[in-house]
């Protein structure tokens, strides 16, 4: 009677573990039904006190996209002309009407990006490294098409040595390094990766291998 709760319990566990690498694929239909084939990137808006945010998340957000088979405009491009069209600061590109943007560029589809967290925590023998960024994808007419949220921590291991002494100061030295240059980027490629390739990520874009494939069996399983 134990072995068979035991391997119901595990049966339930590796059914939960497969719930949540799965993701709702219903979640996704509006964004099926607009297809876009390129998508304009907004310079995030930055709730934080770091100015190196915004530029360094705008980097690194068009290669996760064109991996997955968008166009996406070249972000100098787009921040030049937003610039011309009287658009200086990321929060008044976020307030313009989609439409007016999506015409501006004639994109398919609009990713806004908020950056909620961008910080590094010292605490003398340990340096948290901690970033939250917001997603959303809107259609050119601004219907919703997708949302995402992803935080990242980064700690730096110490390993043991056997001595406490060299251990503290190991700890101390290595947390004053991170904290005078914090391991952002790493953490912002991980959370793009995140958002757009995980288990609630966006599907495979028109430029992408697996393009009709994704859509052969989407159609075929409905």
């Amino acid at each position: 009677m134990k072995l068979i709760k035991l391997c119901l319990a595990l049966f339930a566990l590796c059914l939960a573990a497969g719930c949540a690498t799965t993701g709702d694929s219903n979640r996704l239909n509006a964004f099926h039904d607009a297809a876009p084939r390129s998508i304009l990137v907004l310079p995030p808006v930055n709730e934080t006190t770091d100015v190196q945010g915004t530029t360094s998340v705008l980097a690194t957000l068009p290669y996760y996209l064109g991996e997955k088979g968008y166009y996406v405009f070249p972000v100098n491009t787009v921040k030049t002309l937003l610039e011309y069209e009287g658009y200086y600061e990321p929060a008044e590109a976020h307030a313009a009407p989609p439409e007016q943007l999506a015409n501006l560029f004639k994109a398919d589809a609009i990713l806004y990006v908020i950056i909620h967290e961008w910080t590094s925590k010292y605490m003398l023998l340990s340096t948290t490294t901690e970033v939250d960024f917001e997603y959303r994808i809107v259609n050119a007419d601004g219907a919703e098409l997708w949302i995402a949220r992803q935080r990242m921590t980064y700690t730096p291991d110490n390993n043991s040595s056997g001595s406490p002494l060299f251990d503290l100061i190991s700890m101390a030295v290595t947390a004053a390094l991170e904290r005078a240059d914090p391991n952002y980027l790493p953490l912002t490629r991980q959370a793009n990766a995140s958002a757009f390739n995980g288990a609630n990520g966006i599907p495979p874009g028109p430029y992408s291998p697996v393009y009709d494939q994704y859509y052969k069996q989407l159609n075929s399983a409905q």
